[in-house]
C-alpha cells in the first residue's frame, strides 16, 4: 500500500507542470515546513479522535525532536558548501536552499515538462563558466543529457538531486533519507568528496 502512495505521489509530481508563477511548491524540502505540517495534523486528529490526542501528541513531539537533529545533521554537513555556486536541474529546492544556507545560481530547466530554450541553455552555460560553477545537480527521473550539454567546457562536477526520493525505499525512514541523500549528494559534488 505505501508502495502504491510513493509511486501515485511520484507521478503526481511528474505530471504537474512547474508554472507556479513564483510559488515553489517543494514545500517538504525544509523540515521546519515538515514540523508545521506535523502540527496541522497532530492538531487535526486531536480535534477529530480526542481520546487519542495524548497519543498524537507524544508521536508528534518525538518527530519534532528527530527533524530538529536532521536538521543539525545537514546544516553540519553543508556548512563548508556554502557561497560555492552550483546549478540545479529545475528549481525545486527553494525552500531547502533558503534552511541550509546553500543557493543554486540558476536551474537548467525552467519547466521540467518543456524542453529548455536554446537562449536559456545558452545563459545558463555562460553563466556557469562566469561564476565558475562547481556542480550542475540532474534528477534520475528526467534524462541527464541536457546536464552533460550545459556542463560541457565548463569545470563543473555532475551528481544527482532527487526532491521527490524516488530511488528511496518507502517506510518510516523514507523522509530523514530524502533530505539527508539531498545534503549528502551537494556536498560530496560541491566539495568534490
Amino acid at each position: 500500500e505505501h508502495e502504491h502512495e510513493h509511486e501515485e505521489a511520484h507521478d503526481a509530481h511528474l505530471g504537474h507542470q512547474h508554472d507556479h508563477h513564483g510559488t515553489d511548491p517543494h514545500i517538504w524540502l525544509d523540515p521546519d515546513n515538515a514540523i508545521a505540517m506535523l502540527d496541522a495534523i497532530e492538531h487535526t486528529l486531536s480535534d477529530k479522535d480526542p481520546e487519542n490526542a495524548p497519543t498524537y501528541h507524544a508521536n508528534a513531539e518525538k518527530t519534532k525532536e528527530k527533524l530538529a537533529a536532521l536538521s543539525a545533521k545537514i546544516e553540519a554537513t553543508l556548512k563548508p558548501a556554502r557561497g560555492i555556486p552550483f546549478v540545479v536541474f529545475h528549481d525545486a529546492y527553494n525552500y531547502f536552499e533558503h534552511r541550509f544556507g546553500v543557493g543554486a545560481i540558476g536551474s537548467v530547466k525552467l519547466n521540467p515538462e518543456a524542453p529548455s530554450s536554446a537562449e536559456h541553455i545558452s545563459e545558463i552555460h555562460h553563466k556557469m563558466k562566469e561564476e565558475n560553477v562547481a556542480c550542475v545537480f540532474s534528477e534520475p527521473q528526467f534524462p541527464a543529457k541536457i546536464v552533460s550539454v550545459v556542463s560541457e567546457g565548463t569545470n563543473a562536477k555532475t551528481g544527482v538531486l532527487d526532491p521527490i526520493g524516488s530511488e528511496l525505499a518507502n517506510g518510516p525512514d523514507l523522509y530523514p533519507e530524502l533530505l539527508t541523500a539531498i545534503s549528502s549528494s551537494m556536498s560530496e559534488c560541491l566539495l568534490d568528496k
